[in-house]
């Protein structure tokens, strides 16, 4: 009995560069050299300005079909990593394949309260549509589609404005790969993250409208005051009980911080707000 060749593709991966931390990168590098993976790895790293132009930089240089994003702060979690990613693309109705993502425990309790509310909800595995933080694609499709839409997406929105674009013309998979999230959530740069996501939505939603997924709910979240149990639903307040009573006062800042970048962008039709 024959058995069948591995699918090991020569690939391109992409890691846009953004004043990292040293020891974080040391550590995607690390695992990226230990990954069982037969064919040919080449590594851009770069900054354009923004991730959808620093990944068009890299997809119109790659010289392979398959690319794949990984942010700076993103380290795949075994050796496996990058064979299991790529190997749902030998299919040709296949355009991508997404990494589930997780914010460790053990780094996240280190954040100041805020930043700590702020992004419980991202303390847990986490499946993301098509965030590109350890995302693998088709150029072929990625071309077809436009790439990313940097004119209308800074930094932030673009990655799902892509998924809607790449969906229509193919499959996306989600195979079981993970990678640990190490981003750091302080009050500071957590405030200024939510004012860039919120007008990233609105500005989604003027583009897709009811095509995104669970679309109501940020419209919900965009009004003042009955917005506000959303935020606090979703801060899963089980893993910050001692926080709960700081979590009702700053989830209601956070309505009205939502409700402005988010019809700014929306009335624009673009991402003004950036980090």
């Amino acid at each position: 009995m024959m058995t069948k060749t591995p699918f090991e593709p020569d690939v391109t991966i992409v890691m846009p560069i953004y004043k990292p931390n040293e020891d974080i990168l040391k550590m995607v590098e690390k695992a990226l050299a230990e990954q069982k993976y037969n064919g040919k790895v080449t590594v851009i790293k770069t900054n354009k300005g923004g991730f959808g132009k620093t990944f068009n930089y890299g997809v119109e240089n790659a010289k392979t079909e398959i690319v794949i994003s990984l942010h700076q702060d993103c380290v795949p979690v075994n050796e496996n990593w990058l064979r299991d990613l790529v190997a749902p693309l030998e299919d040709k109705d296949v355009v991508a394949t997404v990494s589930k993502v997780e914010l460790p425990y053990e780094y996240w309790r280190n954040f100041d309260a805020v930043g700590k509310i702020l992004s419980a909800k991202e303390q847990m595995v986490i499946t993301p549509a098509l965030d590109q933080k350890a995302c693998a694609n088709k150029r072929s499709a990625l071309l077809k589609v436009g790439l990313f839409d940097s004119d209308n997406f800074a930094t932030a929105g673009e990655d799902y404005d892509m998924y809607l674009k790449l969906k229509k013309i193919g499959k996306i998979v989600y195979p079981d790969t993970k990678v640990y999230h190490y981003h750091w959530h302080n009050i500071s740069n957590r405030f200024a993250k939510e004012a860039q996501l919120s007008n990233s939505f609105g500005a989604l939603v003027r583009k897709h409208g009811t095509n995104i997924d669970h679309w109501y709910i940020g419209i919900l979240k965009s009004i003042p005051i009955i917005g506000w149990p959303i935020f606090l639903l979703q801060c899963k307040p089980l893993k910050i009980k001692h926080l709960t009573l700081v979590a009702i006062p700053l989830y209601l800042y956070i309505n009205f911080l939502y409700c402005k970048n988010f019809w700014k962008g929306f009335f624009s039709g673009k991402q003004t707000k950036t980090i």
